[in-house]
């Protein structure tokens, strides 16, 4: 099957696909294939960082991890911090980001063929996707567990089967937000959190100017509030419209609605973009499902003070933010808003999600679980 995908590959990119080959088979540190559409495209090559630890210096040669995947760029921040620590670290992306169709699934495959020689273990993101890392390319596999997978298709009928078989044939479990935790162990008793990682190098300097800004920075479904996400763009439209622009995300099936509620909507941009128009905010208002999701720990990453309702257990360090109940939370965006640089300070969201969720502190916890997953697959 894979002598099948590169022969395709091959007739079909041409020089292209000779240079490919070329770059992934020079040698073990080779990039990453970005998780970006695109012929050619990769992951921007980063300059490794030095390694003072002999031990890990040691690691980073011999572990050679292929990310399958990804979910809130979860997998490229960890592949494009490894790499800065020299770790021989790449990623490839599914053929649903391509467009699907057979022309997609087939570079996918080859892909997988290219990477498939120069991994050892396989990292998949998001329950589901599993049956990559068995099969014709099998190789030992953790996986990251992301919301939807194990908050619901897990414990449905028509997708149980799947999901019980990529849980129980991981090496290893983790899930990005606590309020995942019950349900992963259940399915998993040895399920482990892993903060979703932010990587700090790529936020911008906070900088509000002009007309105070609130922005929402959570795309407006049922998996980040609902109802209750509009309930509360409606109450801060109301107390704060008048002093300030209530922007969001043109994204999610109910972003229509949070635009007819007055949330004036901005298009869909590149993630740079994101985070500049982020860096302009006066005050964030997060989603209200009781977690941080990327999109609000960058807010918070970059100095954003963030008004966050209803906050679930179980983050091992209370959050940097405004802490309030659903219904206080216009009240609180107000007050927040008379002093947004004074709050800043005071919270001090960059140093808590350095500590908390950087991804350069997750490289060494990941390493090891990498090594131990791979002495006891021997």
């Amino acid at each position: 099957m894979w002598r099948s995908c590169l022969k395709w590959y091959s007739v079909t990119h041409g020089k292209g696909f000779l240079s490919y080959y070329r770059w992934a088979a020079r040698t073990e540190a080779a990039g990453p294939v970005s998780g970006r559409a695109g012929k050619g495209a990769r992951t921007p090559a980063v300059r490794p960082r030095p390694v003072a630890d002999e031990k890990m210096r040691t690691m980073n040669e011999r572990i050679r991890v292929t990310q399958l995947f990804d979910c809130a760029d979860v997998g490229r921040t960890l592949v494009q911090e490894g790499r800065r620590h020299g770790m021989p670290w790449r990623q490839i992306q599914g053929p649903w980001t391509r467009g699907g169709g057979k022309s997609a699934y087939y570079r996918f495959r080859a892909e997988q063929a290219l990477a498939y020689p120069l991994t050892q273990l396989w990292h998949v993101n998001m329950g589901g996707r599993a049956k990559w890392a068995r099969g014709a390319f099998s190789r030992p596999y953790a996986l990251t567990l992301h919301g939807t997978d194990i908050r619901e298709n897990y414990w449905q009928e028509q997708h149980h089967a799947a999901m019980k078989q990529d849980i129980d044939g991981a090496a290893h479990v983790w899930y990005t937000t606590p309020d995942l935790r019950e349900k992963a162990e259940r399915a998993r008793p040895d399920a482990e959190y892993l903060p979703a990682p932010v990587d700090m190098s790529e936020l911008p300097a906070w900088n509000p100017s002009g007309r105070p800004t609130v922005i929402f920075p959570s795309r407006w479904d049922a998996s980040k509030g609902g109802d209750a996400l509009l309930e509360t763009a409606a109450e801060v439209v109301s107390a704060a419209g008048g002093q300030a622009d209530i922007v969001g995300l043109d994204w999610g099936d109910r972003a229509a609605e949070a635009r007819d509620l007055g949330v004036r909507l901005l298009p869909k941009m590149s993630k740079a973009a994101f985070l500049q128009a982020l860096s302009t905010a006066h005050v964030a208002v997060g989603q209200v499902a009781g977690i941080l999701a990327v999109s609000e720990l960058q807010a918070m990453g970059i100095g954003v003070p963030l008004v966050f309702a209803d906050a679930v257990d179980g983050y091992p360090e209370k959050p940097a933010a405004v802490h309030v109940s659903r219904g206080e939370v216009a009240g609180a965006v107000t007050e927040a808003l008379q002093d947004p640089a004074a709050l800043s300070r005071t919270l001090d969201g960059p140093g808590y999600v350095r500590r908390n969720h950087g991804a350069e502190g997750m490289i060494p916890k990941l390493n090891a679980a990498y090594a131990r997953i791979l002495e006891e697959a021997r």
